[in-house]
């Protein structure tokens, strides 16, 4: 029994020993990824803020190559001429 003993309190002291010297290079592996997490967070919202600004130049890209293709029906949109409009869609065929 008494050689039980001795394997016992080996094992413990083998545990705790691995414990001692695992925890610090946890402890670093857990500071690197919330550390990495913060610098994936930053780019998303730096990204998310980008694509904001390219959907707003795309509308306003697309708003413009419409007035490009059809200048007489925007300026008569932009002269509020409703009686202009009205003969175009007749016309066009959209009423």
């Amino acid at each position: 029994m008494d050689w039980l003993v001795w394997v016992s309190c080996g094992a413990i002291f083998i545990g705790i020993w691995h414990e001692i010297n695992r925890f610090p290079a946890v402890n670093k592996s857990f500071i690197a990824l919330e550390e990495r997490i913060e610098s994936l967070e930053f780019d998303n919202r730096d990204l998310m803020r980008r694509v904001d600004s390219l959907e707003n130049e795309v509308l306003s890209l697309s708003t413009e190559i419409d007035k490009i293709k059809d200048p007489i029906y925007h300026q008569a949109i932009e002269d509020g001429d409703g009686g202009a409009l009205y003969n175009m869609d007749k016309e066009r065929g959209e009423i």
